[in-house]
């Protein structure tokens, strides 16, 4: 059964009696999005709390404050999963009851509780493995659109994807070093198997060195491991990959992916612990200021760095 399953599986139907908490994302077509809802649920479950699963964007076409609006029904919390691309204005976050988000969205800061990772430190820790180890030309895969492999605008959002290539500038900028332009590998949203493998293919194609891959996800790395192969490029020895989300994909490649781990089990706990504590509060009658937990991941060293 597959994490897509398992969500459908243990998802209770919509109840009118307490104790019911939702949860909201945009998609759950990711490896690290379905892992993290079967995640939050059986965290939710062994609290207590019976589980409405909304898909909003792939299910219903709608964004997370078209969502919002029009939501109905009982719920004691919601559980929200933001991605940097959403815009949420305080009218839609304020719900009669409380809301607490995952994932990076910076207008959502100051009007709700956050629970997320720090994607730019975590990206700033992965580029100085690689670099530590040797690696002084890096090729960057996942990145959403183009820019000048310099400086990423407050304009660009706080998606993962941004954030993300914001630590990789921070520690080539630390490190005495610069992204080749023709080394940027753009994907748009589509951070796929597929989009890593001709990517990387698209990169070597430009004929710029390279000895290290920094790839904004584990699938994106993934399709990089087979392209490299294909090229005839040894992985760690001549190139080094490194991939985000710690999926068991990626752990049993040949060789082994190393990448930063997702925090899953942290956020599942800390976001439904929070939820209901600021329930039991918003019952007593509290109405307290909204907090930001947010941590830095551990990377799971493997076989794809030296």
């Amino acid at each position: 059964m597959n994490d897509a399953q398992t969500i459908r599986s243990v998802v209770s139907p919509l109840g009118q009696e307490e104790g019911l908490i939702t949860l909201a994302m945009p998609s759950i077509a990711q490896p690290y999005r379905a892992q993290l809802a079967s995640t939050v649920i059986a965290e939710a479950r062994s609290r207590g709390w019976r589980v409405d699963m909304v898909v909003y964007r792939d299910e219903w076409g709608l964004s997370a404050e078209e969502y919002l609006d029009t939501r109905h029904g009982p719920c004691d919390g919601l559980l929200l999963y933001l991605v940097g691309s959403d815009t949420l204005s305080e009218q839609a976050l304020g719900q009669p009851f409380p809301v607490v988000c995952m994932g990076p969205c910076r207008q959502a800061y100051g009007m709700v509780d956050l629970v997320l990772s720090d994607n730019m430190a975590d990206a700033r820790n992965a580029t100085e493995l690689l670099i530590s180890a040797g690696s002084r030309r890096l090729a960057l895969l996942g990145v959403q659109d183009d820019f000048d492999g310099v400086a990423v605008g407050e304009e660009r959002g706080a998606t993962r994807g941004w954030e993300r290539v914001r630590g990789v500038l921070e520690a080539c900028e630390s490190n005495g070093m610069s992204l080749d332009p023709r080394l940027i590998g753009v994907t748009g949203d589509e951070w796929t198997i597929g989009a890593g493998y001709e990517t990387m293919m698209r990169l070597a194609d430009s004929h710029a060195p390279f000895d290290g891959v920094v790839a904004l996800n584990d699938q994106l790395a993934i399709g990089a491991l087979f392209a490299l192969k294909m090229l005839g490029r040894g992985v760690p020895d001549e190139v080094q990959v490194i991939g985000f989300d710690n999926t068991f994909e990626g752990e049993r490649m040949v060789p082994p992916l190393t990448s930063v781990d997702s925090n899953i089990a942290w956020i599942s706990s800390s976001a439904v612990d929070l939820l209901s504590r600021r329930i039991r509060e918003r019952t007593a009658g509290y109405d307290l200021e909204p907090v930001r937990f947010e941590r830095e991941s551990t990377i799971m060293l493997r076989g794809t760095t030296r």
